[in-house]
């Protein structure tokens, strides 16, 4: 289970959210603003409510919809990152761009190789104002970035 830990970072990419509710208004005007949903988010921007919920779901929850290759990718004898090896539940990686094959190198430009790294990498981003999973698809470098968007 060692070598799956990265991919537990991964859980706030596909997270919902909804908004707080909003204590109503003095005027009629502010009263129906006030009571209109929110403008959704863009696809890169989460929620900080729904990190929240992540971090506190931990680790294992996300490990069960990622199959990871057993063996971590080494590149010139050093740690490199891990190979998707499969996705499961299509509904929740609805949106990522992350497909098997890709091996993801970083999280907030901190490299997954042990636990302690996945966890310490996971509890930073309750303060982070992004998130950023860096990864290689068919050898090239790509990343994919998710803003923190706090009161949501």
């Amino acid at each position: 289970m060692r070598h799956r830990v990265v991919f537990a970072l991964l859980t706030v990419c596909a997270c919902g959210g909804s908004a707080p509710a909003t204590e109503p208004a003095a005027s009629p005007a502010a009263v129906a603003k006030a009571s209109a949903p929110p403008p959704p988010l863009s696809d890169h921007a989460l929620p900080r409510s729904a990190v929240h919920a992540a971090i506190l779901d931990g680790l294992g929850v996300f490990l069960q919809r990622v199959d990871i290759d057993d063996q971590p990718v080494m590149t010139g004898g050093k740690f490199h990152g891990f190979r998707i090896a499969g996705l499961r539940d299509p509904g929740f990686w609805s949106g990522v761009d992350l497909k098997p094959g890709d091996v993801v190198t970083a999280v907030n430009g901190m490299p997954i190789e042990r636990p302690e790294q996945a966890q310490t990498a996971l509890e930073s981003l309750d303060a982070a104002k992004e998130l950023r999973v860096a990864f290689e698809r068919e050898g090239q470098p790509h990343e994919l970035v998710y803003a923190i968007v706090d009161g949501r």
